[in-house]
């Protein structure tokens, strides 16, 4: 059976003592935001997951969904549970009071929230994600009348929301999307092409589903700069007829808007989450924002979308970890090395053997670190609407930065975690029933997900270092040798500050040999971007390590603190050092890679 066990305690400590974020939301125009208050948050969703959505995730794997002619049939199990997040309130945390959201900051949703829901049920969690994704870029960039048409029922989940970017021709490359937008007279559009990969495209959990597609319009470039965005609902009102929404009713017409699925995925994991084929077939839509200006907006949605694909990673690794770390606390195998621990018993726990421990820690650990780094990132998404404006510039540069890294370096852990917990439990691992190889098949998707790990360390080493002439990287820059230099002689802190100096100049000096060698060849810099991603995950873990062991040694004694002291000294000891080995591999160039002939693979 599957267990699960919310890391409330964790948060608590993140938001309430390593980061300032009651303070800072608080700054921010969130007055009745309170620790009492998002404590009550955090506890509320977490006996939600468990009770609601925990239940189901394995029956989910079991069952699947059904497809036929054209639609896509749910467990009735998956249906309740949405239906009754829709009636809690629990889908629509961080939208806005007017439309029915609880308006609390964005940090709880896109951290708190997203952990709780992946370990309980990814499979379902990604539907309500993806609904406040369009919801959100809908009340930023959409219309007055689109907004009040159709952001109260994206908000409370009634109606659920996708968006449509590949094409069986054109992953990556959106630049060569076929789907055509033509204009009409009353200012709507009609929508022909396909689409692929479309998370939650069709199903029968919400009344409506409205897509975000990206189409090209005539006369626009070549390339994404030609391509526009356009809200595309699988069902139009009885009432319209032509052109805008103003004060027409919710009540659906039964025919579809030329929105069709033409099939559903067979996936290695995530059985319950359909990943539809899309055909627009002169279908009704509306833009959204500027034509011809539709990247930036779905490259909005994206960057949210590829931080709460992260914390599928941080999510699953901790499921897994806490699954595994339950059977190792029952497992007897063998003995201890240094002679007999329980001479009652006819094999000693397996927590005696040293291999176990450096598998169960590496998990515990990365997960820990991975959870501080993603709690404040999320404060920063608060913070880039700061009306301050060096408050707002100084956390986009920093969200700009760190998002490829939340992406790529969560996931590989994800992935490496799920695997090393089926490892802690041997051949029990690797059976259905305990139900830890289902979060390894589940979660090797996140490393695909929203652009795939390579094409995010690319973006990291090929755009976001040398972004505004490297001002990503200053704002980080600073925070890191700020820290180091006040704790230079801080009691007790000198095992943590020494190993961070020496990798925040290892940081420095590689970003230079990135742009340098990379301006005279991108195979060089393409070459060590993955590396690179890597190294820079693991100064930012180290960063983070550091902040929470000075906490710890503040409050020695208490078993909480003298476990997260203990956690980063194996951080620093145990997975920091590999930082050497990256350092070497980025430059050792391209050479090993692409002088390798062709013919010889």
């Amino acid at each position: 059976m599957v267990v699960w066990d919310p890391p409330i305690r964790d948060y608590q400590f993140l938001y309430h003592e390593l980061l300032p974020a009651i303070e800072t939301v608080q700054r921010l125009g969130y007055t009745d935001f309170n620790a009492d208050f998002l404590d009550s948050l955090i506890e509320g969703w977490a006996t939600h997951c468990e009770e609601v959505w925990l239940p189901i995730n394995q029956l989910g794997d079991r069952e699947g969904l059904k497809f036929e002619d054209g639609k896509i049939t749910m467990p009735q199990e998956f249906k309740d549970a949405y239906r009754k997040g829709i009636d809690e309130g629990w889908l629509s945390t961080t939208c806005e009071l007017e439309h029915g959201g609880m308006g609390v900051p964005l940090f709880f949703q896109a951290v708190t929230w997203a952990e709780f829901g992946t370990s309980a049920c990814m499979a379902l969690s990604v539907l309500p994600a993806l609904s406040i994704g369009v919801y959100e870029v809908l009340v930023k960039h959409g219309r007055q009348d689109l907004i009040d048409y159709f952001a109260t029922n994206l908000a409370s989940g009634e109606w659920s929301g996708t968006m449509c970017l590949t094409e069986p021709h054109a992953g990556t490359d959106l630049g060569i999307i076929a789907t055509k937008a033509n204009p009409q007279e009353d200012g709507t559009y009609r929508l022909s092409g396909s689409k692929c990969f479309i998370t939650y495209g069709e199903h029968d959990m919400a009344e409506n589903i409205v897509h975000l597609v990206l189409a090209k319009a005539p006369g626009g470039p070549e390339g994404t700069r030609g391509i526009s965005l356009f809200l595309v609902p699988k069902f139009l009102s009885e009432d319209w007829q032509s052109g805008g929404l103003e004060g027409i009713s919710h009540s659906l017409i039964s025919e579809h808007n030329g929105v069709t699925c033409s099939g559903t995925e067979e996936k290695m994991g995530l059985h319950a989450s359909p990943t539809c084929v899309m055909n627009l077939d002169d279908s009704v839509g509306w833009l959204v924002g500027p034509l011809h200006g539709g990247m930036p907006l779905m490259f909005e949605m994206m960057n949210r979308e590829r931080l709460a694909t992260g914390l599928m990673g941080v999510g699953l690794a901790h499921a897994a970890y806490v699954n595994s770390l339950a059977w190792a606390r029952e497992r007897r195998q063998g003995r201890s090395l240094r002679g007999v621990q329980d001479p009652h018993a006819a094999a000693d726990n397996i927590l005696v053997h040293a291999d176990v421990r450096r598998m169960l820690l590496e998990a515990k650990v990365n997960n820990e670190g991975c959870r501080a780094l993603a709690a404040w990132i999320g404060l920063l998404l608060d913070q880039m609407h700061s009306d301050d404006p060096e408050e707002a510039e100084m956390a986009t540069a920093l969200v700009a930065l760190f998002t490829p890294i939340a992406k790529a370096h969560f996931t590989d852990l994800g992935c490496e975690t799920c695997s090393t917990a089926m490892q802690v439990m041997g051949g029990a691992g690797y059976i259905s029933e305990y139900g830890v190889e289902q979060f390894y098949r589940d979660v090797r998707i996140s490393k695909i997900w929203e652009g795939t790990n390579g094409i995010q360390a690319l973006d990291l080493a090929g755009r976001k270092i040398t972004q505004d002439f490297g001002k990503n990287l200053r704002y980080l820059m600073w925070p890191l040798t700020e820290f180091i230099e006040e704790n230079r002689d801080t009691p007790g802190m000198a095992e943590f500050n020494k190993p961070l100096h020496q990798g925040v100049r290892g940081l420095q000096q590689l970003t230079l040999l990135m742009i340098a060698e990379g301006m005279a060849n991108p195979n060089f810099l393409a070459a060590g971007a993955t590396d690179y991603c890597r190294y820079m995950s693991n100064i930012l873990l180290g960063y983070m390590w550091a902040k929470m062991a000075k906490l710890s040694l503040e409050k020695k004694g208490d078993p909480f603190y003298d476990a997260k002291l203990a956690s980063a000294r194996f951080f620093f000891k145990r997975i920091f050092p590999e930082t050497v080995g990256l350092a070497a591999k980025i430059q050792s160039g391209p050479k090993p890679l692409m002088d390798y002939p062709a013919e010889m693979f």
